[in-house]
């Protein structure tokens, strides 16, 4: 089909599904076919799992891609982007395999169309090794629409590992302009806001959990509010979501339920990993700064922030965007220690 095609080792770096998910990103972007082997190679199972598979799938149907290798378990893929479509889509993963990465791959192609679309997602909604979605709602989303996309999500029923059947609803607006991010200073710490939330469960589950949350915040003297949540869920599960909201950023943390584990130890995973962003200078949390690395290459102009934590993850996301677009991104600093974060289209 095209003897031209970019060619990526899918075991480099953090050799993660993120390597597929970002190159399926950006080729439908700029229309540049790529072909991708040892795909999670380095993974207790290997290969393409339904989650990845359902990323592929996504993609392939709103840009009309030709795909070879879209099979499970698959560990090479060649993908042929064609034009992108708004419209109205639905995916169904088929297990608990996450609905945010499946909607983050295919959000930026749909974003940059000339209209609307809405797409719904089935499958799971609070998973581990994956942004949940409300840390989409609460966090990503806040910066996406500060670089100029426009989404809501609707979350219509939660999915929690291992059982899925989770619902989002997604409104997507064309993105008309997209501006670079620049942030020098988090500023003050204002207040932290949080979600406690049980689903099948005891409420009491979420109330030791706020307690906790809150018995943490309040030995160091932190602003905070926390709610309770019931929410309607074919499985069973918890959450403790904290959003720290300072002058000119905000940073999310949450820790998810699982059977035998306590629900202060759900609390304490969340305000744990929020202190130690505390005594970094940081802007965003290490999480987001991976994720905004594709909507950033997007824009125009320069964008500069600091990270917590200088991640594998992040490290192979820049490798993976330079082969797909003219940019410079430096990142300053050692892994797993704090680092800065350049980014500039060289076009």
């Amino acid at each position: 089909m095209c003897n031209n095609i970019i060619k990526i080792d899918g075991s480099f770096g953090e050799g993660g599904g993120q390597i597929l998910r970002t190159a399926l990103s950006l080729s439908a972007i700029t229309k540049k076919p790529f072909e991708i082997y040892n795909i999670r190679a380095n993974r207790k199972t290997p290969g393409l799992s339904y989650q990845h598979l359902q990323a592929v799938n996504a993609t392939a149907r709103i840009c009309n891609a030709g795909v070879v290798g879209n099979q499970l378990r698959s560990t090479d893929l060649k993908f042929y982007p064609g034009e992108i479509q708004s419209g109205d889509y639905h995916f169904d993963i088929g297990t608990a395999g996450s609905i945010s990465l499946v909607l983050q791959t295919i959000f930026y192609p749909l974003s940059l169309s000339e209209k609307p679309s809405l797409v719904t997602i089935i499958g799971g909604t609070h998973v581990t090794h994956s942004p949940c979605v409300d840390y989409l709602t609460q966090q990503w989303l806040y910066f996406l629409k500060r670089i100029g996309f426009h989404a809501e999500i609707q979350t219509l029923k939660a999915g929690f590992y291992p059982h899925g059947g989770g619902e989002v609803a997604v409104e997507i607006e064309p993105a008309s302009s997209q501006y670079p991010l620049r942030i020098e200073d988090r500023g003050k710490l204002i207040q932290v806001k949080g979600i406690s939330t049980v689903s099948n469960l005891d409420i009491n589950i979420a109330q030791r959990q706020q307690l906790q949350a809150k018995k943490r915040l309040l030995e160091r003297n932190i602003p905070h509010e926390i709610s309770v949540e019931e929410r309607p869920s074919i499985g069973k599960g918890t959450l403790l979501l904290l959003l720290g909201k300072f002058e000119n950023s905000q940073c999310c943390y949450f820790g998810l339920g699982a059977i035998g584990k306590r629900a202060e130890t759900v609390a304490d995973e969340a305000c744990n990993e929020f202190f130690s962003f505390l005594e970094t200078k940081g802007v965003i949390d290490e999480y987001l700064t991976d994720q905004l690395i594709v909507p950033l290459v997007l824009t125009k102009g320069t964008s500069q922030f600091s990270t917590p934590r200088i991640t594998q993850h992040l490290l192979t996301n820049v490798e993976v965007v330079k082969l797909f677009l003219p940019v410079r991104i430096d990142v300053s600093g050692d892994l797993n220690e704090e680092g800065f974060i350049e980014i500039k289209h060289l076009t």
